[in-house]
């Protein structure tokens, strides 16, 4: 092997190589693809898992809120408020007032209720008797008693002062006749809710304005701001008191937050595995407190998930491409059977080469012979026709020439007929003579067709007047026509037409259309004949109709053909129409026909005008 090349094994190495290289990549891919996929389905489904549980917590928490809404307004109308807020010297006044306090929620339920003057002290309260009581506690610096003393109520998140216990301060004014008198404060303990949420394993946290817990299921996480607050307002926050007398524990408990794959995530630090690392995060806000609700879904296990889908979708894409690389090993196999299959269909196809050439050529050989034979059966039958014409042009002209001299001898009676009628001075026979003469010249004419019919004719250009054509044709037909019972609709052209024809031989067709129209109509109720002259530029058309029976679709092929015929036996020999078609394509036309069945036959004659004349179609006229 010479410097440069490479061996084809060498070459199938590096092939396969290469390709296990591509399904390591595709297997990759795939995984990669089907982890982001199921991740951010994962993500997706948490987040409405979370929203739907946030919207519920939700719920419970404005359900609680408002159990307690109505008590500030009852407080400020009742009288015993009024009265120890107008007289806040007066001891039976504000023993009254702490006595409804106190009685009021019993039934109400609520952490403390308590009434603050104009000034901020604390003038009678529900807890007036424990040693915890706000009773001469001054409030003024809380922002619930401010906002109240402004806007009419408020409302405040903050840690109790005296009894150190958080809740949620709802405050209303109360006025009198010449201004506001004080507030009417209801403390709320949320620690009910609270517990709730720490019953269903959730991580849930309420954050305030001020960014700080101040509700959670993590007892660690009350008072931590979400992330590190800046010193500016830390300071700030401090000055409110409303944490505590420890305040805000400035650790925060998110270290990181961003947003990817559709939802925000956070990465929690501390001590405790359960809070500790990545988290999704979905935030529902309540407006009308200020607040945020927060829940966090450990992402470990939508991580875990996601791989095990990933992994799967892996080890199918593997499976997957196995299978292919033992179908097309398959299909190298059967390839290479089928290859050696070829070779021997090849090997004994030469073998049968010669075979097949010999069978085709006996085919040839069938072939030509069977052509040979249907020549020959067709030359005979052409033969025998040619025969019966040749037979019946002989026993014609020996017809012709009997009834040649009886016809002459008939012809010599009727001029003598004549010159005796005549010398007697009669007129009752002369029409009939005239008629016979006219019967008798036909016939001479007829026998002198009869005797050149077996002869070459010498075409001699003849005119024929296709009105007395018609006419003679229907005298000659009218016994037949009276016999039949045929209504003849025909009316004779005016002007004249003439065609280039011999007007016996034109005769002879019309007749012999006449006859045939009249048989095809023997047994039909409705028995009408027409006749139409259709003068055209330079041909002109003869049409005869009639409302017989018609012809099969099967027979108008043969219609024309000698010694065919749909008569009956006895009645026909088959070669009127033959006869006709003959005269007529001697004479330059042609002759069609169109038959419907039960309904009737049209035979069309059309030759060619004596003269360049053109005309239009002339209406029949009904004679019977």
């Amino acid at each position: 092997m010479t410097k440069g090349t490479t061996s084809p094994a060498r070459l199938r190495r590096r092939r396969r190589l290469i390709l296990a290289g591509a399904a390591a990549g595709l297997i990759a891919v795939v995984f990669w693809i089907a982890f982001e996929v199921t991740l951010a389905g994962a993500v997706r489904d948490a987040n409405v898992q979370s929203q739907r549980r946030l919207a519920l917590f939700d719920r419970t928490l404005e359900a609680i809120i408002e159990r307690f809404h109505y008590l500030p307004v009852a407080i400020s109308q009742a009288p015993e408020t009024r009265a120890a807020l107008e007289n806040p010297d007066n001891a039976q006044a504000v023993e009254a007032a702490n006595g409804f306090l106190s009685k009021l929620n019993e039934t109400a339920g609520a952490s403390e209720i308590f009434l603050m003057e104009d000034t901020g002290s604390v003038v009678a309260a529900s807890n007036w008797w424990t040693l915890t009581s706000l009773v001469g506690t001054n409030y003024s610096f809380r922002p619930y008693f401010a906002d109240a003393m402004a806007r009419g109520r408020a409302e405040f998140y903050a840690f109790g002062m005296s009894t150190s216990v958080p809740g949620l301060f709802l405050s209303q004014r109360v006025d009198g006749p010449d201004g506001p008198l004080g507030v009417a404060v209801t403390k709320i303990n949320l620690g009910e809710i609270e517990a709730a949420w720490w019953r269903s394993g959730e991580l849930i946290g309420i954050v305030d304005l001020n960014n700080v817990i101040i509700l959670s299921t993590r007892p660690d996480w009350r008072y931590r701001p979400l992330q590190t607050i800046p010193r500016t307002q830390f300071a700030a926050i401090a000055d409110q008191q409303r944490y505590g007398e420890r305040g805000v524990d400035n650790d925060g408990i998110i270290t990181d937050r961003w947003f990817s794959r559709g939802g925000e995530f956070t990465l929690l630090t501390g001590s405790d595995p359960e809070t500790s690392g990545y988290f999704v995060l979905k935030e529902l806000r309540l407006p009308k407190h200020g607040w945020r609700l927060l829940s966090f879904t450990p992402l470990a296990p939508l991580y875990g998930s996601a791989l095990t889908m990933a992994t799967a979708a892996a080890l199918a894409c593997a499976a997957l491409l196995l299978i292919l690389v033992l179908l097309e090993q398959r299909r190298r196999l059967v390839a290479q059977r089928l290859a050696d299959h070829n070779q021997l269909e090849l090997r004994v196809a030469e073998r049968t080469e010669d075979l097949h050439a010999m069978n085709e050529q006996l085919r040839a050989e069938i072939a030509e012979r069977i052509r040979a034979e249907k020549a020959e059966e067709d030359a005979q039958q052409g033969l025998v026709q040619a025969a019966k014409l040749a037979t019946l042009g002989q026993t014609l002209a020996g017809v012709a020439h009997e009834v040649s001299q009886p016809v002459a001898a008939l012809a010599t009676h009727m001029a003598s007929a004549r010159l005796i009628e005549q010398r007697r001075g009669g007129s009752e026979l002369g029409p009939i003579l005239g008629a016979m003469d006219k019967v008798v010249e036909r016939l001479a004419n007829l026998t002198g067709h009869l005797k050149t019919f077996s002869r070459k004719e010498t075409r001699v250009a003849m005119q024929a007047d296709i009105g007395a054509v018609i006419a003679n044709a229907l005298d000659l037909t009218d016994h037949r026509l009276r016999e039949v019972g045929v209504d003849v609709e025909y009316r004779r052209p005016n002007p004249s037409v003439s065609v280039v024809a011999n007007p016996i031989h034109l005769e002879q067709v019309l007749i012999n259309l006449i006859a045939n129209a009249a048989d095809a109509m023997q047994d039909q109720p409705m028995r009408v004949l027409s006749i139409g002259v259709s003068p055209g530029h330079d041909t002109a058309s003869i049409a005869v109709t009639d409302t017989g029976s018609g012809i099969e679709a099967a027979d108008m092929s043969n219609l024309f053909d000698p010694f065919f015929t749909t008569k009956p036996a006895g009645k026909g020999l088959g070669l009127g129409l033959a006869i006709s078609s003959g005269l007529i394509r001697d004479a330059g036309g042609t002759i069609t026909v169109r038959s419907t069945t039960d309904k009737g036959s049209t035979f069309t004659v059309t030759l060619p005008l004596a003269g360049a004349k053109a005309g239009t179609a002339v209406p029949f006229e009904v004679s019977a």
